[in-house]
């Protein structure tokens, strides 16, 4: 069992770490289909990001949807092994700094919000955990093929970081 996060390293995402980062996609199953694979890889290249890197080896990512006034998370994993240790939480500070340099105060992501699968119920718990807020339910978003989607925000206040 790994105890803490020690050699973790968090740098921008690139399209060097593509194949490390579907990896950790198909490590996933219940959250990620196989679908996902093609479009994570084209949205590296295309995203501003970042990757959590354990022996050169991409154990979390976030990837950012940029918004005329917002950041939307567009991606975001952790490694099984590593989950409760902090690297989601340290990946979304990477973000939250971004975003203030950005001048964009306002997170979004939306996610899985049916209330029915539990690896979503700890996906949304993790976001209000770091201080996300739920907007909405949409029960049937056309983007997920008409299953719910949660979507919460987070108000940064960036003149203080």
């Amino acid at each position: 069992m790994l105890e803490g996060t020690r050699g973790i390293t968090i740098k921008p995402a690139n399209v060097r770490y593509a194949d490390s980062i579907v990896s950790l996609i198909k490590s996933l199953p219940e959250w990620f289909t196989e679908d996902a694979i093609s479009s994570v890889i084209s949205d590296i290249e295309a995203m501003p990001g970042y990757i959590a890197l354990f022996n050169d080896k991409a154990v979390g990512f976030v990837l950012l949807d940029e918004r005329e006034c917002c950041l939307e998370i567009a991606w975001i994993a952790v490694d099984r092994k590593f989950h409760g240790k902090g690297i989601g939480s340290r990946l979304l500070s990477q973000v939250e700094d971004y975003a203030c340099m950005r001048e964009k105060p306002i997170l979004t992501v939306k996610t899985y919000g049916g209330d029915d699968y539990e690896p979503y119920l700890k996906t949304i718990e993790f976001y209000k955990k770091n201080g996300f807020k739920m907007y909405e339910v949409i029960e049937e978003y056309k983007p997920f093929n008409g299953q719910p989607a949660a979507i919460l925000v987070k108000h940064l206040k960036c003149a203080t970081r």
